[in-house]
């Protein structure tokens, strides 16, 4: 990957997860697999409750990799905006899209020829589809997401601001490596390939699904989108149990939450509310975090403000 001097004063941190991308990677491991056994029991027990709108959308990927149309999951933050960008999407380009992931398979699912032809009704269902992979399928996971979204992005801005963006570029994942204005990274192809990088700049979103090569494709302000593994993969237990969590099992199940929320500012009410715990038993699990060194406090007012100091930075950071 190939910088212009633009590009290196254009690299940004995503400011929050993209529903559509991370529902789209969940895709992808259920529709091809995955070696990692914990990920096999999820997918196990995760196919056989799949909704049918749902299970529609694994017709789109391909069955080797996993991967689809780019055009399936833009990297909105908001749930209903990215759907209604799938929707407006051109149908000349949706149909290069399926052809360019489908083309080569000898039975090209009805479903992708049916949006390729612009069939009204195709596309309905699709939005009802995309709709229900997030709200059925994703959305009990996703508070863990938001919360280790944050840490991450916290953890990796705290290596912008000590060691400089060649150290936050370098750290993306392992194998990663930078030489003069070419960073390195592992592909998720069987052939190296080469981007030149025109000055629009490059997003960093960690995901907590992925946990393969770096991703990329195209934001829709022109900016190159590079998903990579978020430091701590979310955990494919129900989210009651989260007695295989390192820092769950360090802290407690609320408490590590709560940590993991605090990677950015939040007040008393914010923690309970996304908690469902009262905001006295928030108040609590901040001062017992505080008392460790992982938090601070300060008061605005009637609001009374939390945040991550850099030592529960590092815990979440697993450093």
């Amino acid at each position: 990957m190939r910088f212009s001097p633009e590009d290196l004063l254009r690299v940004r941190l995503a400011a929050a997860p993209a529903p559509l991308v991370e529902a789209g990677l969940a895709l992808t491991l259920l529709r091809a697999g995955s070696t990692d056994p914990a990920l096999a029991r999820w997918r196990r027990g995760a196919l056989p409750s799949l909704t049918p709108p749902v299970r529609s959308l694994l017709e789109l990927l391909r069955p080797d990799t996993g991967l689809g149309p780019l055009f399936l999951d833009p990297p909105l933050a908001d749930a209903d905006e990215a759907v209604a960008l799938v929707a407006a999407t051109p149908r000349e380009e949706a149909a290069r899209e399926l052809r360019r992931v489908l083309g080569d398979q000898r039975a090209v699912p009805a479903r992708a020829v049916a949006l390729s032809r612009g069939e009204a009704r195709a596309w309905r269902e699709l939005e009802t589809a995309l709709t229900a992979a997030h709200r059925d399928f994703l959305r009990p996971w996703w508070p863990q997401v938001q919360a280790g979204f944050a840490a991450d992005v916290t953890w990796r801005s705290q290596v912008l601001a000590t060691d400089g963006l060649r150290a936050l570029l370098s750290g993306l994942v392992t194998g990663a490596s930078w030489s003069g204005s070419v960073l390195r990274l592992p592909s998720a192809r069987d052939r190296d390939q080469e981007l030149r990088l025109s000055g629009a700049g490059v997003t960093l979103m960690p995901s907590l699904l992925w946990r393969g090569a770096p991703l990329w494709t195209w934001a829709p302000d022109g900016s190159l989108l590079l998903v990579y593994p978020a430091l701590r993969a979310l955990s494919l237990v129900p989210p009651q149990d989260a007695s295989t969590d390192p820092l769950a099992a360090l802290l407690g199940p609320t408490r590590a939450q709560v940590l993991q929320l605090l990677a950015r500012p939040q007040t008393t009410g914010g923690l309970a509310q996304q908690l469902g715990i009262s905001p006295a038993s928030a108040s609590g699990h901040a001062k017992t975090l505080r008392a460790a060194g992982l938090v601070t406090t300060s008061r605005d007012g009637k609001f009374v403000h939390h945040a991550c100091t850099p030592l529960g930075a590092r815990l979440l950071g697993g450093g």
